[in-house]
């Protein structure tokens, strides 16, 4: 059975996509300038943290933001799977093993930052192995109809921006009791170099009972 997804853009509303995607060069200044900002964060202590890339990419995405949350003092890995082609229930599998060595090399649970459908891949893993995970964070991901009916245990924070084009708000807001959904006003694909996206990501790891799945959703703009 294929993964459901939302609906496919036609090909003018694609077009328009990815050229509003272009504001995505305008990160790297806007990071250097924010970098003493970004570097006085809260320090990770060795924590764990996983991130999964969005489709059709691979790790070399998440490097600029595995490479912060590094800085800061996480132990931060990519996934190591190579391009995400989107399959989830086939991404799934051959994740948990990823996820299951970091836990164990930790000795504990394990952060999962994904970006787009790294995201999906993420919260099916929380889904499925509550025990191997300490929260999700995911960046423009969009909702996808769960693999089984239980509910994801761990907190959830989802961020979504009303100028993405790829994936819009109505797609990415998880209206589920407990998720903190966060506005913010990067693109889609800029959301791995925004450095408001980055400051709110380390912001959350840093606070891994942030949410609570006996807590109404929430939905917020990033100050």
């Amino acid at each position: 059975m294929p993964e459901p997804s939302p609906r496919r853009p036609n090909a003018r509303a694609a077009r328009d996509a990815a050229l509003g995607e272009l504001a995505v060069v305008w990160q790297g200044p806007r990071l250097a300038l924010q970098a003493p900002w970004l570097l006085a964060q809260r320090r990770g202590g060795g924590r764990p943290v996983l991130v999964l890339p969005g489709r059709s990419v691979g790790d070399a995405s998440t490097a600029a933001l595995r490479s912060y949350l590094s800085a800061l003092g996480y132990r931060c890995l990519g996934w190591g799977l190579g391009i995400n082609h989107g399959e989830v229930g086939r991404l799934l599998a051959a994740f948990v093993p990823v996820l299951e060595k970091m836990a164990t090399d930790a000795d504990g649970p394990v952060a999962l930052v994904g970006q787009s459908m790294g995201g999906a891949v993420a919260r099916e893993a929380a889904r499925a192995h509550p025990e191997l995970v300490s929260q999700v964070i995911t960046l423009g991901t969009p909702l996808l109809t769960p693999r089984t009916s239980r509910p994801i245990t761990r907190p959830v924070t989802a961020l979504y921006s009303k100028v993405d084009r790829i994936v819009p708000p109505k797609w990415a807001v998880d209206r589920t009791a407990g998720v903190d959904n966060v506005e913010v006003s990067s693109t889609h694909f800029g959301m791995g170099f925004d450095p408001d996206v980055w400051r709110i990501v380390a912001d959350r790891l840093s606070q891994p009972g942030a949410a609570s799945t006996s807590e109404p959703s929430r939905s917020r703009r990033s100050a």
